[in-house]
């Protein structure tokens, strides 16, 4: 009975076969400093800015700098939907904190030079945790109960959705990408600086799945289902970076990130279904983008900046959705390149403490509403949902003692509420299943709350 359980269709396959990823795919908030104040590509105040201004690190007091954070995520993404099955209304939301995101940057400035390192994630940063399972679970489920056959003595067509009742399920993924950057930088003159680095990114994927077969008025014996595996891959990118001091008043930055290949290896310790193969490589790597920034000082104690990220996910490799099917697509076509444009202000209050606020529009790049669709075919996407996006920061940095600052910053991000179609259920739909309804309602906002320190030697 189990292999005839474990007949599951090519767009269930497709589905597991991507990961669940926070982000698509690069982060932003990767300091206490960003949190607060939402823009860095232009500032010249804390090392930090090893990874939002590598080229400004010259502009910083000689000496060795270091700046540690930490960042707990609080995320309440939620959908809902009816697939007019007779089970009414049925809506899932994350469960839990994300309590440990953390970031250290380093840097020796001397005359004209300085060199840089850190440790940071880079992409993905966030668990997905569904205790009672999502509608990519709950799709699997009745992709399982409606199409597979069961086993003798029961007539020819029942199915098992004949023979079983309730089911439990569950999801649990994480995805996280860890980098090691190195690299220089060169103060040419009092006006224009450059750098050059490199970087290492360690990827790591883990997926938890598992869905029971129980109640059987029948007495058949219960199944359980279950999926455990994770995926890593290791890739190197370079970076690039230019800043111009024009005055004592306005400061303009750019860094480049290049691309970086990651191809994920599976390493799977249960797997119920036969949908995944022990060592099969799936590509999924991180875009490059480019950061720009200007910096203005309105007066002594106010500051405002302005930031542009431009990601170019198009270009690159994050393989096949509906892979293998007259449906293929290249996913990363469909979700789009993706930008994010920023204003903030820092005020100082006196010469201990600084207070900041700021925002930042992130806007997905999805032709239309049918690629949004496709893309959210893709297990992990409904539970991380994948949209444009407005977070606000504020908070405030205060020197404890001399070259020791205390960073804190509070951050939120609001979604606005969106139906889509679910591509998945249409399918089953088409196959059989009774589905009349495939529209999903999604919501979503997030709380960051972080904490850091800036210390130079």
């Amino acid at each position: 009975m189990k292999k005839r359980i474990l007949l599951v269709s090519f767009i269930l396959i497709s589905v597991f076969y991507s990961k669940v990823n926070a982000q698509m795919d690069n982060l932003a908030n990767m300091s206490s400093e960003w949190i607060r104040m939402n823009n860095r590509n232009a500032s010249l105040d804390a090392a930090d800015i090893v990874n939002y201004n590598p080229a400004g690190l010259t502009f910083l007091n000689p000496g060795l700098h270091i700046n540690i954070s930490n960042q707990t995520l609080i995320r309440q993404p939620k959908h809902t939907y009816d697939l007019g099955l007779g089970e009414g209304e049925k809506t899932f939301e994350q469960d839990g904190i994300d309590a440990f995101l953390p970031m250290f940057y380093a840097t020796y400035v001397k005359e004209k030079w300085a060199v840089y390192s850190g440790v940071y994630i880079a992409g993905g940063g966030a668990t997905v945790n569904y205790p009672d399972g999502s509608i990519s679970t709950d799709i699997i489920t009745k992709q399982i109960l409606y199409t597979t056959a069961a086993p003798a003595p029961f007539p020819v067509g029942t199915t098992l959705n004949d023979i079983y009742g309730a089911n439990e399920q569950s999801l649990e993924a994480s995805s996280y990408y860890l980098t090691i950057p190195l690299g220089f930088s060169y103060k040419i003159n009092d006006v224009f600086s450059v750098s050059a680095g490199g970087r290492y990114i360690k990827g790591t994927n883990k997926t938890k799945a598992s869905l029971s077969l129980t109640d059987s008025p029948f007495g058949a014996p219960d199944q359980s289902i279950n999926i455990d595996y994770s995926a890593e891959a290791n890739g190197f990118g370079y970076v690039l970076g230019l800043n111009v001091a024009l005055n004592k008043k306005i400061n303009i930055a750019a860094h480049y990130e290049s691309k970086v290949k990651l191809d994920f290896e599976n390493d799977v310790k249960t797997d119920d279904t036969g949908m995944f193969t022990d060592g099969k490589k799936n590509r999924r790597d991180l875009p490059a983008v480019i950061n720009t920034g200007i910096s203005y000082k309105i007066t002594d104690k106010l500051r405002t900046e302005i930031n542009y990220n431009y990601y170019f996910q198009t270009k690159a490799d994050w393989g096949k959705t509906y892979e293998g099917t007259p449906l293929e697509v290249e996913t990363s076509e469909i979700a789009g390149d993706c930008y994010t444009l920023g204003l903030g202000f820092a005020y100082d209050m006196n010469e201990k403490l600084q207070l900041s606020i700021g925002s930042s529009y992130t806007h997905f790049g999805y032709e239309n509403d049918e690629d949004k669709e496709v893309y959210y075919s893709n297990l992990g996407w409904y539970e991380a949902l994948k949209n444009s996006n407005l977070n606000i920061g504020l908070g405030g940095a205060y020197e404890v003692v001399n070259n020791l600052k205390l960073n804190l910053g509070f951050a939120m991000t609001f979604w606005k509420d969106y139906d889509t179609s679910s591509k998945n259920a249409e399918m089953l739909q088409l196959g059989g299943v009774p589905i009349t309804n495939t529209n999903v309602k999604c919501e979503d906002k997030a709380y960051v709350i972080s904490i850091g320190l800036n210390y130079t030697f």
